[in-house]
């Protein structure tokens, strides 16, 4: 079996991935809708940033399902990690991130990357499976779990102890990215680890999903605690 061949995950696995990224996106559209309450505006911002996040995910998903990505230099990696680092810098550092910083509460923000424990559960028995490399789990060189633990104990006193926020937001960007470095090494691009089995699932729908949800949902997390952080 060629080292690219990609291995599909159980459908056990799948539903439990596909509930992940369901909470994800629910979390970050509730926030909008938290945010800008206050002014009337909630629904039709609700809406408008979902159509938005739609068009964004509709558009990858045309590109990784035509077979175009994998037709770029290296595979269409770096313009998938590129794109997904890009459009998240984008949403933290904007207006947009500054309002959920003003308007979400500070432990809804700290317990939003407790997904990532979930994740990195799913990433375990993906590897298991064969579908992802080690390296991509606790048992190789990525330790996101931990992030989700931290996230979980944290937020119930991340209001009244500003630096268990802080603590807990530190801790997690650096797994964050501890993260992305395991990933770009364990996929097959020339200065990567040489893996028997390389990272695929950017390749694949739905797996993909996991960049611009997952991936750029942590990323714009981290970015929108720290700036609600510095308001105070």
């Amino acid at each position: 079996m060629s080292p690219l061949t990609f291995q599909p995950a159980s459908a056990t696995s799948m539903a439990a991935f596909g509930a992940i990224v369901s909470a994800v996106l629910a979390a970050f559209l509730g926030g909008i809708h938290r945010a800008y309450r206050e002014e009337g505006r909630a629904t039709t911002m609700t809406l408008r940033v979902a159509a938005i996040t739609a068009f964004w995910l509709g558009l990858l998903a045309l590109l990784i399902g035509s077979g175009r990505l994998a037709t770029l230099p290296l595979s269409g990696l770096p313009f998938f990690f590129g794109s997904v680092a890009g459009v998240s810098l984008l949403v933290g550092l904007s207006p947009l991130g500054g309002r959920l910083a003003a308007g979400v509460p500070l432990a809804a923000l700290i317990a939003f990357q407790a997904f990532r424990l979930p994740l990195e559960l799913v990433l375990h028995a993906w590897a298991a499976q064969g579908t992802v490399p080690e390296t991509m789990t606790w048992s190789g060189r990525n330790w996101d779990i931990f992030s989700g633990i931290v996230a979980l104990m944290a937020f119930p006193f991340g209001t009244r102890h500003r630096s268990v926020a802080w603590a807990a937001n530190i801790i997690g960007f650096a797994l964050f990215l501890n993260v992305i470095r395991v990933a770009l090494l364990s996929s097959p691009v020339p200065f990567g680890w040489h893996l028997e089995r390389p990272l695929l699932l950017a390749l694949h729908l739905p797996y993909a999903l996991i960049g611009p949800v997952c991936v750029g949902g942590a990323l714009i997390g981290h970015l929108v605690l720290t700036r609600a952080l510095l308001r105070h």
